[in-house]
């Protein structure tokens, strides 16, 4: 079974280096499901872009971190300082509620792994997996998934265009707006018509105006239901 977990960058660059082979955590719901033989996928704070695959070899279950650094380590003084770092992330009250635990590691890869979980265009994992020391991981999406991805992808190409300011980027949105005409069957020629009906009725924003609010003697629902949705804030 994989676990996921999140590090701070000091203890998760010693998993790396080697110099920390066990990780101490409250022994919550989430750490009662871990067993020896099962993996844990480290991820870096704060991007959580790089992470670590390790082995879990042994699990060490105690009442309190001062028991378990006591049988895990020898000196009073590296004790005392180690319950105190787990006192400064933990409070003793939820170390009383769940009980503590060890969970020693061995390290599988210290490889980077991106994680982007978006669409990609059909050429990029074999354009990846071309250049030496990538691997690409990738699924094939349904169409409610994939309609679902496009419309993500629309924001993502729309501020990227809004960043760059390039014809690239706008080629870029087209692309995705072209694929999910196709995806929905629409005809170029439907869409033009479509505009040109708009345009004869409200107008094209060729006079560069901007609407500042509208005065009304009655309360428009409406208008209040439009400009309350989430992408006009």
């Amino acid at each position: 079974m994989l676990h996921k977990m999140k590090l701070n960058e000091r203890p998760f660059e010693k998993i790396k280096n080697g110099t920390k082979t066990v990780e101490f955590r409250l022994y919550d719901e989430k750490r009662q499901q871990i067993r020896v033989g099962d993996q844990i996928e480290f991820s870096k704070l704060p991007e959580l872009q790089e992470k670590l695959l390790v082995n879990v070899v042994e699990l060490y279950r105690e009442d309190t971190f001062e028991k378990l650094f006591k049988k895990l380590y020898n000196g009073e003084e590296e004790i005392s300082k180690k319950v105190k770092e787990m006192y400064e992330i933990y409070l003793p009250e939820k170390e009383k509620k769940y009980g503590v635990i060890g969970i020693k590691i061995s390290l599988i890869s210290n490889s980077f792994r991106y994680t982007y979980n978006k669409l990609v265009r059909d050429k990029i994992p074999e354009n990846i997996d071309s250049e030496p020391g990538r691997k690409s991981k990738y699924k094939i999406l349904n169409d409610t998934e994939y309609l679902t991805e496009l419309n993500k992808k629309v924001l993502e190409e729309a501020n990227e265009f809004i960043e760059e300011d390039s014809i690239e980027e706008l080629g870029d949105l087209m692309e995705v707006i072209n694929t999910i005409m196709k995806l929905k069957g629409y005809k170029i020629e439907e869409v033009y018509n479509i505009m040109k009906a708009k345009t004869n009725k409200k107008g094209a924003f060729d006079k560069k105006i901007y609407l500042e609010y509208v005065d009304e003697e009655k309360r428009n629902v409406k208008e209040e239901k439009e400009l309350n949705k989430d992408f006009r804030k």
